[in-house]
């Protein structure tokens, strides 16, 4: 059955310890922006507890993931599992809004280690014609894990206190990094043949370049309108991660608000497989069409007080997002040399943490402005704009 759904059991093990990671991480997101209410901070301080973990995995995981490529995946899995168990659990324990910045600079730093190395090791081991899939099957694992995360975040703030989500993040991370550390083995291609190997570290020397941390992919054109169009998928994305809580809890309450963000996630995890397939069979087209779903899904989100529009929107944004990621980590990947896929995927992922710290900040400032519903307004339009023209850039692309 193992094999069945994740292709090798090595896959299974890198699909496993990224869920719990995952799941760690997602048990904050329905009440990081109600606890920073707590502490006192604005709309544009809660877009910057945000951005700041964002920006510390931008400055992180590039050299990570160059570094990746020379010691292996694993090693650093291993690492970054650890100690974003550590940074997790010291939520409980801040009292200003210096301090909850710093400590999420610190956990968005080590959570660089995790999700971009394990994405280049997937993309390792993909056969060219089944990236797609591949990509599919590990974007599930992060969708599921936020997907089950904010529904128990939101239970445990609700019906114990606001800090026991930060306690059991930490203790499901640690696991994660008990699985990674004994089960997850090491990876590397030689002569198109993949390798696994029972070593923490492994040291590949041909992959040394003098040129350390350069931005040779985006001469890549698929490389450079998959990073862009990322770029502003996150962008607009920040805006319902770190502002929905706050919006929607006017409306319904904490635990539901929970509820829908581990749906979406959900909803996006088990279809992310299916259309990662899909895109390995009908191309770039799918990537329109997630745009049109996800520009829909936030517009209507933007007039939603009632339970039943939310859903309805969140839909719109879950489907477009389950399209919208296998489809393009594909597009960037599939140019890449096998000796540089952590550099490339470090690299990549970099659009995603810039998205989210820009997104985060500007439109916390704009929320600040004009209000929630018009900022979700006008992020809606403006992202639809943004897809078709890449979109277009994409179709020229021989």
């Amino acid at each position: 059955m193992i094999k069945k759904l994740f292709i090798n059991e090595n896959i299974f093990v890198l699909w496993l310890t990224t869920f719990t990671t995952m799941l760690g991480i997602g048990l904050i997101a329905p009440i990081m922006s109600i606890y920073a209410k707590t502490l006192g901070a604005s709309n544009l301080e809660v877009g910057l507890i945000f951005g700041s973990f964002a920006l510390a995995r931008t400055i992180a995981q590039i050299p990570i993931g160059y570094l990746s490529d020379i010691y292996g995946k694993k090693i650093f899995i291993v690492i970054g599992t650890f100690f974003c168990s550590v940074f997790t659990t010291l939520y409980a324990f801040v009292n200003s809004i210096f301090m909850l910045v710093l400590i999420r600079m610190l956990n968005g730093a080590f959570s660089s280690f995790i999700t971009p190395v394990a994405g280049a090791y997937i993309s390792l081991i993909a056969p060219k014609n089944k990236l797609g899939e591949y990509m599919g099957i590990f974007g599930s694992s992060i969708s599921l894990g936020f997907a089950f995360g904010p529904l128990i975040g939101g239970f445990l703030a609700q019906y114990i206190n606001m800090r026991a989500p930060f306690y059991f993040c930490g203790i499901i991370t640690f696991i994660a990094f008990l699985i990674c550390l004994f089960k997850l083995k090491n990876v590397y291609v030689k002569n198109d043949e993949v390798i696994y190997i029972n070593k923490l570290i492994i040291f590949q020397k041909k992959n040394i370049s003098k040129k350390k941390f350069n931005l040779k992919y985006l001469k890549d054109k698929n490389f450079l309108i998959g990073f862009i169009l990322n770029l502003f998928y996150t962008f607009n994305l920040a805006g319902i991660m770190s502002y929905f809580a706050i919006y929607a809890s006017k409306y319904i309450s904490l635990f539901l608000v929970g509820f829908l963000i581990s749906y979406t996630n959900f909803l996006s995890g088990i279809l992310q497989k299916i259309f990662g397939r899909m895109y390995d069979k009908v191309g770039n087209i799918l990537i329109l069409i997630s745009v049109v779903l996800i520009s829909l899904g936030i517009y209507s989100l933007s007039f939603s007080k009632t339970l039943a529009l939310m859903f309805f929107s969140i839909t719109l944004i879950s489907i477009g997002g389950a399209i919208f990621s296998p489809s393009i980590n594909a597009l960037t990947m599939k140019n890449i040399p096998y000796e540089k896929k952590g550099m490339a995927m470090g690299l990549f992922t970099t659009s995603l943490n810039i998205g989210i710290f820009l997104g985060a900040v500007i439109l916390g400032f704009v929320a600040d402005k004009i209000g929630l519903a018009n900022m979700y307004k006008d992020t809606a339009i403006f992202f639809m704009i943004i897809g078709i023209t890449g979109y277009i850039f994409i179709k020229k692309i021989r």
